[in-house]
């Protein structure tokens, strides 16, 4: 490389909207940081080539652990690595920083790393925005089924009751109406059943996207929509955790999904004045979670069949819920895609526990 290009290459980083970074293993410092680094995190280069410790404290709390270590380990992977986390910035307005690192050696020993780094925050947003909309789809569609299945219900009921008062049979403009009435509920329960099978097949075929996401709030925002509908009915549903905030690496979509699979199948087999309990723990490598409920419970032939695919365990809810056999199925197949196990506690008449475990992964690039 002559000494015009490596002026041109020099220009393009000094004016780059990228931010280049080369910190020194040996010494621990930076040694090299182009004006981008201001850009984008409105500090001062100075502080960071002379104080490099306190650019740890401009990442966010919630990230600060998770990056620390993995900043740790990357000196010995010595490979290239994908970082993604928060910074708050002086003014304490937050963004993600995606970021590049490539360890360098000298003479077979690590002793550089440089950096490529970008505000990322557009994206994540409208990432973010995209997977609780696709996310939280699922548990409206599952609530909105219930609030409509009812009415339905209901107006059919009463057309059989209008078809069977005395003389109805006698007037054929009566006949014929009732059974307008019969068929076209009939046929738009069936459309809504339809329709959550064929969102929950969709989810599930679609390939998993791992993202640094906060159990406790995810199962947070479903629970709430559960809360305020009216699908709860009398039913006392209750969510604790053992953290305020519990990460990890999984899809925020697919994760809902799970949720909600499972909450929407305990208020399907529990009485009203029931409870409905859903707890999440975070352990040394992984996620408990348990979506437990005082219902109807599951006999135990139906136990080994449960997450089949269109298993025979399916039943109808004590609303009147058909089952199309796939809920439990999906779960387990999402839960699987994230490297983790479910599995079932039951005795009929006292209730069923689903316990779900999946690996927190945080530290994973």
């Amino acid at each position: 490389m002559n000494a015009n290009e490596l002026v041109v290459i020099e220009k393009l980083v000094t004016h780059s909207e990228e931010c280049f970074l080369v910190y020194d293993i040996r010494e621990r410092r930076f040694t090299y940081a182009n004006t981008a680094f201001e850009e984008i995190t409105q500090f001062n280069i100075r502080e960071l080539l002379e104080k490099p410790e306190d650019m740890i404290q401009a990442i966010h709390p919630d990230d600060r652990e998770m990056a620390v270590k993995i900043f740790g380990n990357l000196i010995r992977k010595r490979s290239p690595t994908l970082l993604e986390f928060r910074i708050l910035r002086p003014d304490n307005a937050e963004r993600w920083i995606r970021m590049k690192v490539y360890p360098l050696s000298e003479n077979d020993q690590p002793r550089y790393l440089a950096a490529i780094m970008t505000d990322d925050t557009a994206r994540k947003t409208s990432l973010f925005n995209m997977q609780k909309i696709s996310g939280w789809k699922d548990s409206l569609l599952e609530i909105m089924a219930h609030d409509l299945r009812g009415p339905m219900g209901i107006v059919k009921m009463l057309a059989s009751s209008i078809k069977a008062q005395p003389g109805a049979a006698q007037s054929p403009m009566i006949l014929k109406w009732t059974k307008m009435i019969q068929d076209i509920t009939e046929r738009n329960i069936k459309l809504i059943g339809n329709l959550l099978k064929k969102e929950s097949l969709e989810q599930a075929n679609v390939a998993t996207s791992l993202e640094r996401i906060d159990l406790v709030w995810e199962i947070g925002e479903v629970m709430k929509m559960y809360t305020n509908s009216s699908a709860t009915g009398a039913r006392q549903i209750a969510f604790t955790h053992s953290h305020d905030t519990i990460f990890a690496l999984a899809d925020s979509a697919k994760f809902v999904q799970i949720i909600n699979n499972l909450v929407s199948n305990a208020l399907k087999f529990t009485k009203d004045e029931g409870h409905i309990r859903v707890h999440v723990e975070k352990l040394d490598r992984t996620a408990f979670i348990s979506v437990a409920d005082d219902g109807i419970g599951i006999p135990h032939s139906l136990q080994p069949l449960l997450f089949n695919k269109h298993t025979e365990a399916g039943r109808t809810g004590l609303d009147g819920q058909e089952s199309v056999g796939l809920g439990m199925w999906i779960v387990k197949i999402l839960i699987e895609a994230h490297g983790g196990r479910v599995w079932v506690d039951s005795e009929v008449n006292e209730g069923t526990t689903v316990y779900v475990e999946i690996p927190l992964r945080e530290q994973e690039a």
